[in-house]
């Protein structure tokens, strides 16, 4: 099935390893040509070439190192190098980490100014150095990755301030589907459940770490949970969610914006 989304242009924002990297690789595998951004020049460049081989260097693989949260290097990477590359069609905010776990009490102030920096305004960043580019767009898209932590916080208390800016996430893409629509810009959200890859090794760590437990009991433990919480019984991909994403970016996907997508297995089923 044709997806008209070859010769289109993507920028996936911490696409260099886990779910960032899965969605380049399968926006690639459709035409599309891919900016992979991360913080490390070694990493987006292993993740550039391994994408331009898979597809035979048929297809364009641009490079962006610089930090989410350095507003100076995303102006500089607009001003330099996106004048060259020229167009942009699809922009995919995946960054955002849990970078210090804990409850509330456990978290400093800065905790939270970090959180929100790192996981929202990189996004708020990223759409507004990339609305010139997409305005001129025939199928501009704007696919946001957010959480099942949005609005199901976690029942252990834990990680409030990256629950609470994947929330602000989900209220920005409903208000710019509002206000974008003029240009023809859709604008959506997936929200994930916990996924095997990506971010769950962390996850493994922090918990061995709390119980007190090996890691591999921690993950028994934490799999065992998560598939509980499914009524298919099992965990999500990091393929899952980004085949979602390819989706919205196809031409199959013109008339949805300002929605909030849930992969996750039927979780939030009642909500």
């Amino acid at each position: 099935m044709d997806l008209g989304l070859r010769g289109r242009v993507a920028l996936v924002t911490g696409s260099s390893r886990g779910l960032g990297k899965v969605i380049a690789e399968l926006l690639a595998a459709e035409g599309v040509s891919v900016i992979v951004n991360g913080r490390y020049n070694k990493t987006v460049g292993t993740t550039a070439y391994e994408i331009e081989n898979k597809n035979n260097f048929k297809i364009r693989v641009y490079k962006f190192t610089g930090d989410a949260t350095n507003p100076a290097m995303i102006k500089e990477f607009f001003d330099e190098k996106m004048s060259k590359i020229g167009k942009l069609d699809i922009l995919v905010n995946n960054v955002g980490n849990i970078e210090k776990f804990g409850r509330f009490e456990d978290l400093e102030e800065e905790d939270w100014i970090r959180s929100f920096n790192l996981t929202f305004m990189s996004a708020v960043r990223f759409i507004k150095a990339s609305l010139p580019y997409l305005k001129k767009s025939d199928q501009a898209r704007i696919i946001n990755i957010s959480s099942l932590s949005a609005h199901q916080p976690s029942f252990t208390g834990l990680n409030p301030h990256y629950g609470m800016a994947k929330a602000g996430i989900v209220n920005l893409t409903k208000n710019l589907a509002a206000d974008f629509g003029r240009y023809g810009i859709t604008v959506n959200t997936i929200c994930p459940s916990t996924l095997t890859g990506g971010g769950w090794h962390k996850n493994v760590i922090d918990r061995a770490k709390r119980q007190n437990i090996t890691a591999s009991k921690a993950e028994k433990l934490m799999h065992q949970e998560e598939c509980k919480k499914s009524p298919l019984g099992k965990m999500g991909e990091l393929k899952d969610v980004a085949n979602m994403v390819v989706f919205l970016a196809s031409a199959n996907a013109n008339f949805l914006t300002g929605h909030c997508y849930n992969v996750d297995g039927g979780i939030t089923r009642s909500v």
